[in-house]
């Protein structure tokens, strides 16, 4: 790397990351997760679909519906409003009362003495376990399992040739890496608009290019910037898969975490193609950056960005069909919306490796293209202070 290029790439870095408002950003989103994990982990320690009976909890239960067997633990003889007085006289914790008609209103009272706002209160589960104990003990274990519906159903695709086929396990890294871009873009696209964009505003950027040349400056600040956002994407991926890895025995996360099928050669063709498309779009924003004159300016570009690039997403059923509309061949290789459209068709499989590879030359010839123009307009921008005019058209001389 040219030492003037390094040069820039060290003095953006540094200068970004002495930035509180930079570590702010990155720290923001995870802190957040988990935040939300450790409130969601600390619920359901106190929180349990089915909560087991404390011992020194005092129960009763009315069964007018006759539901329990004879010598059924903790059912007493009296009526719904007998139990609600022993509720009242602290005789019992807790009083659930199985109607006649249980049968037709399916449902059960439930009474306690109410200790303020309770949100998490799950007690009422307790008569569900009771009821489910007691006619399990009465049915067959074939028949509890089928009727509790405590089983897998084992789905096992198939392809057209008789062998396993495993699409969703496929797509999963795919789409985890779109996903990632996405990220990417959302949280670094404004950075990279202000790249050029701050010395402009503060009028350095004559002083700067006594220095260090256009080209040096523009690729300096890129490969600065890309490092950054790499930076961000880290912060905020790390966290999550540590707690997937400390869910790792929950049913869903395993379920995924089994399904996934790694394949190197898609796995090596969507990261070419992150990377490709990040420089791209580092390359666009600083060109449309080196356009205008103040940072308010180019704010507002970032928006039309972000929606070019999502814009597959509105087509998506037809990125699920095995053979590919003219639409979907042209946002496929039209490089503001190729990124997600060749991420999307790479995850459901109704891409070739051939027409990947010609997705990827095209985004890596795109990405050469713009830092150049982006480049020439930096140079002749760069003490410009007033929005550049682009005409097509230029009157004839009279």
């Amino acid at each position: 790397m040219n030492k003037h290029v390094l040069s820039v790439v060290k003095f953006e870095i540094m200068r970004q990351l002495k930035k509180p408002a930079f570590w702010a950003a990155t720290l923001l989103l995870p802190a957040l997760i988990g935040g939300i994990y450790f409130i969601s982990f600390m619920s359901s320690r106190h929180i349990e679909e089915n909560p087991t009976l404390d011992e020194n909890v005092k129960v009763a239960i009315t069964d007018d519906a006759g539901i329990l067997s004879a010598g059924a633990p903790f059912v007493i003889n009296g009526d719904e409003e007998y139990g609600k007085e022993m509720i009242k006289n602290g005789e019992v914790d807790l009083y659930y009362y199985i109607p006649k008609d249980f049968l037709e209103t399916k449902k059960v009272n439930f009474y306690h003495v109410s200790e303020g706002l309770e949100i998490f209160n799950n007690d009422g589960n307790i008569i569900k376990g009771l009821l489910m104990q007691d006619v399990a003990s009465r049915v067959g274990d074939l028949n509890t399992l089928v009727l509790t519906g405590n089983y897998e159903v084992v789905d096992n695709k198939l392809t057209k040739d008789g062998e396993e086929a495993n699409a969703l396990g496929k797509a999963i890294i795919p789409f985890f890496i779109g996903i990632a871009f996405f990220m990417f873009i959302v949280l670094c696209g404004n950075r990279f608009l202000m790249t050029v964009v701050e010395e402009k505003e503060n009028r350095i950027s004559e002083l700067v290019l006594t220095s260090v040349s256009s080209k040096h400056l523009i690729v300096g600040k890129i490969i600065a910037m890309l490092a950054l956002g790499l930076i961000q994407i880290a912060a905020l991926i790390i966290p999550i898969l540590i707690i997937v890895f400390l869910n790792r025995d929950n049913q869903f996360i395993s379920t995924i975490l089994s399904m996934i099928e790694v394949e190197p050669v898609s796995i090596i063709m969507s990261l070419l193609l992150f990377v490709s498309s990040a420089v791209f779009y580092a390359g666009a924003c600083t060109f449309v950056g080196s356009l205008v004159p103040t940072a308010r300016d180019a704010s507002s570009f970032i928006g039309p960005v972000i929606v070019m690039m999502v814009f597959p997403l509105y087509f998506m059923q037809m990125f699920m069909m095995a053979e590919p509309s003219l639409i979907v061949q042209i946002l496929t290789y039209f490089p503001f919306s190729a990124p997600v459209a060749l991420m999307l068709r790479s995850g459901f499989g109704t891409i070739t490796n051939l027409e990947f590879l010609i997705g990827i030359i095209i985004m890596a010839i795109s990405a050469v293209i713009i830092i150049k123009m982006a480049i020439l307009s930096f140079q002749k921008n760069a003490i410009n202070f007033e929005v550049v005019k682009l005409k097509f058209l230029r009157k004839k001389a009279k």
